[in-house]
């Protein structure tokens, strides 16, 4: 008999969905009770597991394509996505900080850090933490100061690791560069361009693409497949890989429409870690069912419109387990778990 708890549960979500995670709960909870290993979503199912790697190409070993930069793709696109790209988060992953910031309002009211605060030029991050940074003499690097801002409830900022504030010449290159920055030099680690270009979505794109959508990756003309639209949202969003090649903690010369696994190691596993922040658990297991499980019915794209900067059309579609992560079971879709957001790798 199936437990009460995972009949109600199972009641929110369409009913061929809902009877195989039913069956997939039942196992777990039998499995706890008689004190068995917890075993990983293809074992609970029987499902045979996909080789991640087993398609397309990468550009490992390559030198950097001659891409085309966001000004010349504006020229055709200022319109639909020129008019709302200065406030899109992927364009503000790197910014310039205004005058009242209250990241750089503590960084200025502290004793220790005081004296640092005027050579900060930039800034890294959002609403959670924020990292303060510095243009290097050295073309396409950049210095990182080691305080850290931390946001509680409303917009105070908290300063962390403010002892001994210096600026760290090497951090930013080989731990933060591969996600907020453009086209990394796999060989110096040297972006070409702050903040996120269209190139690191998109692709190189070719001359023939004005008169042939579909040849630009994301294009809705092109429709590519589940399984690359996630190692392009993956090439960022995975914070727990690295590169097989390079050692990094981000893609080795990634470029939109490669099979990010054949270089990128990512434990599948970590997905039903419990104490794996929420939001990277949530991403996981999305690139697990479309990568490892071959379940391709959802995708990031699925819900998030990136050059809209909204989610609403998740609110659409029919339930499914990856609605959970963040939503309660017991309560309308709209209503939001409220949980801890952390980020070993981001440091936060």
């Amino acid at each position: 008999m199936i437990p009460r708890r995972v009949q109600r549960w199972a009641a929110l979500v369409p009913s061929t969905i809902a009877a195989s995670l039913a069956a997939i709960m039942l196992g777990a909870v039998w499995s706890q009770g008689h004190g068995t290993r917890h075993s990983s979503a293809a074992e609970q199912t029987g499902q045979k597991q996909l080789d991640p790697a087993a398609w397309g190409n990468d550009h490992v070993g390559q030198g950097l394509p001659m891409y085309m930069e966001s000004g010349e793709c504006l020229f055709c696109h200022r319109e639909q996505v020129g008019a709302t790209w200065p406030r899109n988060r992927h364009n503000l992953t790197i910014r310039e900080g205004v005058a009242d910031e209250p990241s750089l309002a503590a960084l200025g009211a502290n004793p220790a850090t005081k004296a640092l605060a005027d050579e900060v030029q930039l800034l890294l991050g959002d609403t959670r933490a924020q990292r303060f940074l510095r243009r290097s003499p050295d073309y396409g690097k950049m210095e990182l100061l080691t305080p850290v801002a931390t946001f509680g409830r409303g917009t105070r900022a908290r300063l962390v690791n403010e002892h001994d504030p210096h600026w760290d010449t090497e951090t930013f290159a080989t731990a933060c560069a591969g996600c907020h920055t453009t086209a990394i030099d796999p060989a110096t680690h040297a972006f070409a361009a702050v903040s996120l270009d269209c190139y690191a979505c998109h692709g190189d794109a070719t001359e023939e693409h004005a008169n042939e959508p579909s040849l630009m990756p994301l294009a809705k003309a092109r429709k590519d497949s589940p399984a690359a639209v996630i190692s392009i949202c993956g090439s960022c969003h995975l914070r727990d890989g690295k590169s097989k090649s390079s050692g990094l903690p981000y893609p080795n010369n990634f470029v939109a429409g490669d099979n990010l696994f054949k270089d990128f190691q990512v434990d599948f596993e970590r997905a039903d870690d419990e104490e794996l922040n929420p939001a990277d658990r949530h991403v996981l297991r999305n690139v697990r069912d479309v990568a490892l499980l071959g379940r391709e019915n959802m995708t990031c794209l699925t819900c998030h419109d990136v050059h809209k900067g909204s989610s609403d059309k998740h609110r659409n579609l029919p339930s499914e387990a990856l609605c959970f992560d963040c939503h309660n079971r017991s309560e309308p879709i709209k209503g939001h778990q409220t949980y801890e957001v952390h980020s070993e790798r981001c440091e936060y």
